[in-house]
């Protein structure tokens, strides 16, 4: 006969007849909580991972462009380096199971992996479905158990100490849950925030959510005209009256609404609030290896040397065709006139434009277009060797739901995997020792 127990803000919802507290609830089946499921059946936790939607992994399946970059080569200071004010938090989980761990973890599961030049890391096979197969094929080696189509809508706790979740009327008995429930980028694939909720819920501090790694939207006519139009090795610069705000050196891309690109989305994370206090300026230095007085000498001399040449061919090789035509534009310059009849003055305007072109961001895209989100369960409220919540005793975090956000490049998915393992295995020490 089910009985009731109390939690979940004061609310009575239907157990099982038998309490299992040497259960982990691992809620979402995301990298995180994949990680953190088999990691807590791996040190012998019985466990039951929760996911919402019909199958797992949704967001990850998307990542790196359905290849999944699921990490990036480097020692665990050069991780917690590309992970913002969050990398020292994890400082400590990157040295237990950073990217050579988690190389090593998928190679010995069947799924080798690949390192590129730029040190990104991925599957050998570049395809992201075949992660999402090994860590559930791992997770059923150890008898995870799986629920799909099944939404939390609240967290139980007695006396201080989780006792389950809440599906709707039903209760399910666990002595630790680990939420892995991500954070609200692309929400069709289940990241609709329910995590922060169920946090606050429980009286955790939650960094309201923006979006990161993520296009911006620029005010400027003529960008549209350059859609489609790339850069590569070129600096950005991030502006808002006076200030300098953040630079980013990578690779560029024009859009018909503006700017992205992996430069272009690791600076987004870093100016993406500032938009409430107005429009944000952006440089491109086309020559981030030359000074400006250097390229305005090369410029003097090719310009000697053009003859009849007309001004757009002699600067034809400068920068792409279409975006040369916006510098001798917005220098005042005639493309028709020979290259040899510039002025100095429109020489050094173009000099300038190189080194300095500026557009004028006014917003990012919608944020379920985000990467990653900003924002999350504050980690100063999270024990950083064990995930586990500093404020109700059996409840830990993993993944995106918590407030790290990194560069692109692999980065926010080690982190996943690094919390997830945490979590994992502080979870499964919580049931086998329980305080």
């Amino acid at each position: 006969m089910p009985t009731k127990r109390r939690g979940l803000l004061a609310s009575f919802f239907l157990v099982e007849s038998v309490s299992l507290t040497d259960r982990v609830v691992v809620v979402g089946g995301g990298p995180a909580g994949l990680m953190a499921a088999g990691r807590a059946a791996e040190e012998g936790a019985e466990v039951l991972l929760v996911e919402k939607t019909a199958r797992l992994g949704n967001k990850l399946r998307l990542t790196g462009g359905g290849r999944a970059n699921i990490s990036h080569a480097g020692d665990a200071q050069a991780t917690s380096a590309h992970l913002g004010s969050a990398g020292p938090f994890l400082s400590p989980g990157l040295t237990r199971f950073g990217p050579r761990e988690l190389m090593a973890f998928f190679n010995e599961r069947a799924m080798p992996t690949a390192i590129e030049l730029d040190g990104r890391v991925f599957p050998k096979a570049r395809n992201a479905h075949m992660v999402v197969a090994a860590l559930r094929s791992w997770c059923l080696a150890q008898h995870v158990t799986f629920r799909y189509r099944s939404a939390v809508n609240g967290i139980c706790v007695d006396d201080g100490r989780v006792t389950g979740v809440a599906i709707d009327a039903l209760t399910i008995g666990g002595g630790a849950v680990v939420l892995a429930t991500g954070g609200v980028s692309y929400p069709n694939t289940g990241s609709t925030g329910d995590g922060y909720r169920l946090a606050e819920g429980l009286g955790h501090s939650v960094v309201p959510p923006a979006p990161g790694l993520i296009p911006l939207v620029c005010s400027d006519t003529w960008v549209a005209g350059l859609a489609g139009v790339s850069l590569q090795d070129v600096m950005l610069e991030a502006r808002q009256g006076s200030a300098s705000l953040a630079s980013e050196r990578g690779d560029v891309l024009f859009t018909s609404y503006g700017l992205s690109g992996p430069a272009t989305l690791n600076l987004s994370s870093r100016i993406g609030r500032l938009f409430e206090r107005g429009a944000v300026a952006i440089r491109i230095d086309l020559a981030p290896d030359t000074d400006a007085g250097a390229l305005d000498a090369a410029l003097a001399q090719r310009f000697r040397m053009a003859g009849r040449a007309s001004l757009g061919g002699v600067m034809r090789d400068m920068a792409p065709g279409s975006l040369t035509k916006v510098i001798i534009q917005l220098s005042g310059a005639d493309a028709a006139r020979p290259g040899a009849e510039i002025s100095a003055i429109q020489r050094g305007r173009m000099a300038q434009l190189l080194k300095g072109l500026e557009l004028h961001a006014v917003a990012t895209r919608p944020i379920q277009e985000a990467m990653v989100t900003l924002g999350g369960v504050s980690t100063c409220e999270i024990d950083p060797e064990t995930m586990a919540s500093r404020l109700v005793r059996g409840l830990f975090f993993a993944g995106e739901l918590i407030d790290i956000a990194g560069d692109s490049g692999g980065y926010n998915l080690q982190a996943a995997f690094t919390s997830g393992w945490l979590a994992g295995m502080g979870a499964a020490r919580a049931v086998r020792e329980p305080v």
